[in-house]
């Protein structure tokens, strides 16, 4: 069975993705047994990674052609518990290769100091102006160009409307503000060094910002792109990582099962949902287990309670992540799951995100005052059991359904028209873009259902209680 393939951000990072893959998966087309065609460039490049290393990568794989791209194959019987990868720290391409004086000098600006993925992109940025006399070359070519990759960084404003109803919307307008303010801090600094870096571009800045987002792996020594651990694909299901080992100063990874020879060998990256993977590594599942939906809602300052809502809000909750908009109110972003238990807990609907709507719907300083008791009372959470009255209870989470019910709407409206668009809006949109975002918009409307349904359901039970 095919494996879903993602990357996990500065953590795990997997083989270059096919657009023509994903598309082939998502329409539950057969995809082709792969072939292990070693060619003349895979020959090189582990030749140039053994020597980088001073020992061997791994006597169990090969590197191979799939659907996926570039891909790791058992090359011998692999047992599970075989340590079938290591690659020492110095074979890794990290913040502590840029040149010192280069260091010291991005150091010197907020903006960058400190900041090793940032490091490393410029790192990476040398290395690619450098070409063939990089000692990173044949590492530094097997990366994707800058139009292979589909990260939101790069969508233009038209394709960023598409998913305009998911906060993943201003996420990725964030994203592109902190690449652009990063960019301006470092240029200053790389200009002293124009042997390094000739002419210092922003789109150069923004790919390799963007390789080291989707790409990168994090240790206890920072970030560090690490060279034929990209090739391993990704199966949610396995039990496989890569650890580091800080006593041997080693990235390596075990195997959860037994391979045959010829078959691929596969790990596990992590748990993202279609918003993380469309914003950092330029792809969707059609079907992600692991999908959730960003709520937000807003306590409003015309509230006659409002400062007292907020101060209640600000002592109780945890975690504490309140943001301030524009329009003058206070907005709690929550993450919501997919809503499969039916009992009275909805797992998948955050306690906190109950407690909130409780508190906003409250009419009177006594009521909030009730709260702040029975939290006192109990382990110092705000709101999270039932209120008293029943009425008050529906009405709060009644209030819930329609902020939900406003979501499915916009959502809903927008896959509707993402179905229907043609002529020359379409073309101006990236096809696969567009298949991203519909996956992300039905990835998101499926949570954001599931607890409307559940919301509804315990309207209906508390009220004929």
């Amino acid at each position: 069975m095919a494996a879903v393939v993602v990357r996990r951000r500065l953590a795990l990072a997997g083989a270059p993705l096919l657009p023509t893959y994903r598309q082939l998966a998502a329409a539950a087309i057969p995809i082709p047994i792969p072939k292990v065609n070693e060619d003349e460039h895979s020959g090189a490049f582990l030749r140039w990674l053994r020597s980088k290393a001073g020992s061997g990568i791994s006597s169990v794989l090969r590197i191979g052609t799939s659907p996926l791209g570039r891909s790791l194959f058992a090359s011998q019987p692999i047992q599970e518990g075989d340590c079938i990868l290591q690659l020492p720290h110095t074979a890794q391409l990290t913040q502590d290769k840029l040149p010192r004086e280069v260091r010291l000098l991005l150091d010197d600006d907020a903006a960058v100091a400190g900041d090793t993925a940032a490091n490393v992109a410029v790192l990476l940025m040398m290395e690619q102006r450098l070409g063939h006399e990089s000692g990173w070359a044949p590492y530094v070519i097997s990366l994707p160009a800058k139009d292979q990759m589909h990260n939101m960084m790069f969508w233009d404003l038209d394709e960023l409307d598409m998913v305009r109803h998911s906060p993943v919307y201003d996420e990725a307008i964030k994203q592109k503000e902190q690449v652009r303010k990063q960019f301006s801090a470092a240029k200053p600094a790389l200009e002293h060094f124009p042997h390094l870096f000739e002419e210092i571009k922003l789109e150069d800045f923004m790919h390799s910002s963007a390789l080291v987002s989707s790409r990168a792996w994090q240790t206890s020594r920072g970030v560090s792109l690490v060279p034929f651990a990209d090739f391993l694909n990704h199966d949610g299901a396995s039990d496989s990582i890569l650890v580091y080992d800080e006593e041997k100063a080693v990235s390596e990874v075990i195997a959860d099962r037994n391979y045959a020879v010829g078959e691929q060998v596969m790990i596990r990256y992590g748990k993202y949902s279609n918003a993380m993977l469309a914003l950092n590594f330029g792809f969707t599942l059609s079907r992600n287990i692991y999908d959730q939906a960003h709520i937000w809602i807003d306590m409003s300052e015309q509230d006659p309670l409002y400062k007292k809502k907020l101060d209640i809000w600000e002592k109780h909750r945890t975690p504490k992540s309140q943001h301030m908009c524009s329009s003058g109110c206070a907005r709690t972003s929550f993450a919501i799951k997919e809503v499969k238990y039916s009992g009275n807990k909805g797992v998948g609907i955050p306690q906190a995100l109950r407690a909130f709507v409780r508190i906003f719907c409250a009419t009177s300083i006594e009521e909030l005052e009730e709260m702040a008791v029975e939290a006192a009372e109990n382990d110092g959470r705000l709101a999270r059991r039932p209120l008293k009255h029943a009425e008050r209870e529906v009405h709060a989470h009644r209030k819930l359904l329609l902020h939900l019910d406003n979501m499915i709407q916009g959502h809903s409206t927008a896959i509707e028209q993402l179905e229907t668009i043609d002529g020359a809006a379409s073309r101006s949109m990236h096809p696969f873009r567009k298949e991203m975002a519909k996956n992300l918009l039905a990835g998101e409307l499926q949570i954001l259902q599931s607890a409307y349904a559940w919301v509804a359901n315990y309207c209906k039970t508390v009220a004929c209680t």
